[in-house]
Order: C-alpha cells, then structure tokens, then sequence
C-alpha cells in the first residue's frame, strides 16, 4: 500500500482484481471511529487524479463515505426519486424501461463507482452487434449519460465515464421502416373507399387532409372542432404511455397531452370533404351510442371505438394495414401518410414552404426543408432554370471560334 503524507490518502493496487484502490479518510463520525471512503480505478493514472479531486472534495466537506449502489440500484432511485419529478411520468417510464432492458442487462451489477468508459464503451458496441438501432441504442446511452451526470454531481464519481464515448451513427445499410410517399393517385384510390369504413373513415380524412401526427388526429375531440366554425383546433395528442409499477410490470394506457411543441398548437381549415366525414362520424357514434347505450361512453373523442372510447394506435393500426390489402394500396406507416400530404403539398399544390411549415406544426422553417427539400424535384429544377434564364443562351466567343473552324480558318 502507498501511503501519502499528512493523510492524503492512500494508493494500491489490488493483486487479485488488477483494479487501483484509493483511500480517503474523513472526519469521525459521531461513534468516535474515523470514517474512510474508498474508489477503484482501472489505472494508477486515473487513480492518482482521482485522489487529487477527493481530497479537494473532502476538504470542501463535500465528500461521503462510498456509495456501494449498483446501477441497476442507482438508476432505479435516480429515475423515481429525482427524474420523476423533473419529466412527464411517460418519460420517467420510458426512462425505466431503458434501464430495465438496455442497460441492466449489461451492466447493472457493476458498482457506480466502479463503471468505467471502456465497459460503457463495449456496452454500446454489444447493443449495436446485438442488432439494435441506432436510436435504440443512443437512447439507452442518454438516460445512462444522464443518470452518471447525477452522480457526478452528487460526488459520487469523479468524472462522468459516459461523456468521452460518442453517439451511435445510423449507417446506410440499417434496415428502415420508413417508406415512400403516397403519390397523389394512391391518396386518392385511399380516400375514395374510406367512407365504408367505420373504424378508418374520419381518421384517414383527417390525415391525409391536413398531415396530422397520428397522435393529434386520435386525441382530436368535437369541442376542439366546434369552437371555432370552419376550423378545428390541435389542443393536444393522445399518446400511449407506458408506466412502469412497483413491481416492475409495465402497463399502457392512453393519456392526452399537450402538443409535441408550442407551434403545433395550432387552427387549420375543415375542408368540405373533411366536414362531410365529421357528418358521417357524427350519425356512426349517434348509431352505436343507442344500440349499445349500456355500455356506452362518452369520451368527447372523434375518432372511437363502437364503445365511445378512444382509439389505441396499435389496434387501428391493424385495421388499416387490412384495408390497405383489400383495395390494393401499397402498406406506409401512419406518420408516412404525413410525409405524403407534405409532398403533395409543396409538389403538386406548389405551396410555399413557409406555409406548409405552419401547417404541419413545426417550430423552424428549416425542419420543414431539411425533411421535405430533397423530395421536391420542382425545387432543383427552377433553380436550374432560373439561373439559365439570366445567362447568356450561348457564348458569343464559343459561336465565333465555332464559325471559324467550320470556315477552315
């Protein structure tokens, strides 16, 4: 054991983990025995700096004897002791899922004290090798980046061993769910069969009229289009919010909450083929509340189910995928149908993007751009000819010399 003078501390390396020891001795506690707090290090370099900053830290009575916490143990109080009173409780259980099932699995036995980068390093390489997504996978590494920033801040560690390593890029050949825009005649063929459709009818309507989130066309309710005749109001969406129990199960259940940002709480237009699905959902709900009023609830929501009640994204979905094979239309997601009406907006209907940005509810104009640019030929070719129509149709020198050469001069 190397012992410093004046007790500064102690330094050794331990024989059988390989690991570097520090010893920092505090004051005595109230038993009259002196207290001491120890760190492990994977080098004598990072253990000599660490010793440095316990001592700066002990002098400051800031440092506490040794949290033994797992990170299994330490995130779990972290994200319901602290987190959970900073976020939505569907973040904080999006947290814990995380915690649960990306990160304990790998690393939740070892100590917080004892996690270094290079185990945060190999982590992430086996959720990636594991085939995880890239988002998957940067997601885990926030919410262990976040919960290591905590304990850095509570002296726990003396340095965050999740900050060095470097977010997982998307590669070209990760597989993606996203699909191509409806064309115009596919939006269309959809549309024209909907109004059969109980269950799809004024959803696909509300969609691929004004490129509506998924979310903001299912917590969509009567009072947010009768406010304000001719329009409707984006007040809120519903979200399927995961809550993590006690015991560790997970529920789901579907909450309304605010919009995903200021600027998508906003009025749009009903156009008439919209307000003539609102007509035909209204005589559907009047239908089903009095053949089934026993059972009936009045959720205030448009787009229901034969109860009343709101509609889960997961059940809708297999609706849709059933009606999109029976008429012959090629499957996208719901937020794809978004992308379409987007498209069709800045393509065919020419509109500036300043609008379409306001419509669809983004803050930045150049959110708007950066998604929908790059699918827009008409963009690409009037700056092409825009910028031959103020150059010379041919250069005068060029048609000389070419005149020349057919001369024989």
């Amino acid at each position: 054991m190397s012992k410093a003078r004046n007790g500064d501390g102690a330094l050794w390396n331990d024989p059988k983990t390989k690991k570097w020891i520090v010893e920092i001795s505090l004051r005595t506690g109230p038993s009259g025995k002196r207290r001491r707090t120890r760190r492990t290090y994977d080098t004598k370099t990072m253990a000599k700096e660490a010793r440095r900053r316990l001592l700066a830290d002990r002098d400051a009575g800031l440092l506490t004897e040794i949290r033994n916490d797992t990170v299994e143990v330490y995130g779990l109080k972290w994200i319901r002791d602290v987190k959970a009173l900073q976020v939505r409780p569907g973040t904080a259980s999006d947290y814990e899922y995380r915690l649960r099932h990306e990160i304990n699995p790998y690393l939740g036995k070892i100590k917080v004290t004892e996690l270094s980068t290079p185990a945060v390093e190999k982590w992430l390489a086996t959720l990636r090798r594991s085939g995880k997504s890239a988002a998957t996978v940067n997601g885990a590494r926030q919410v262990l980046l976040a919960m290591c920033k905590h304990a850095l801040r509570n002296r726990i560690i003396p340095f965050n061993p999740v900050e060095p390593t470097a977010p997982t890029r998307r590669q070209k050949e990760d597989p993606t769910q996203v699909k191509e825009p409806w064309s115009r005649e596919e939006i269309s063929l959809v549309l024209s069969r909907a109004s059969s459709e109980d269950s799809l009818d004024v959803f696909l309507h509300l969609m691929l009229h004004l490129g509506l989130r998924s979310g903001e066309a299912l917590g969509l309710r009567w009072c947010d289009v009768d406010q304000d005749p001719g329009y409707l109001w984006i007040n809120g969406t519903l979200k399927a919010e995961r809550r993590i129990l006690p015991s560790g199960q997970g529920i789901v259940r579907p909450v309304i909450v605010d919009p995903k940002t200021a600027a998508s709480r906003r009025r749009l237009p009903v156009s008439g083929a919209l307000e003539a699905a609102f007509d035909r959902q209204r005589m559907r709900q009047g239908t089903f509340g009095v053949a089934n009023y026993q059972d009936w609830f009045d959720s205030g929501h448009i787009v229901t189910t034969l109860r009343g009640t709101s509609v889960s994204a997961s059940n809708l979905r297999r609706q849709y995928a059933k009606y999109l094979k029976a008429i012959e239309v090629r499957y996208i997601r719901f937020h794809d149908m978004r992308h379409s009406v987007a498209t069709l907006a800045l393509g065919d209907a020419n509109l500036p993007i300043e609008k379409a940005s306001q419509a669809l509810g983004h803050t930045r104009i150049d959110t708007t751009k950066q998604i929908y640019a790059r699918l827009i030929p008409r963009y690409n070719d009037d700056f092409a000819s825009g910028i031959a129509d103020l150059l010379p149709k041919s250069h005068p020198i060029l048609v000389d010399r070419l005149a020349e050469t057919k001369n024989g001069k």
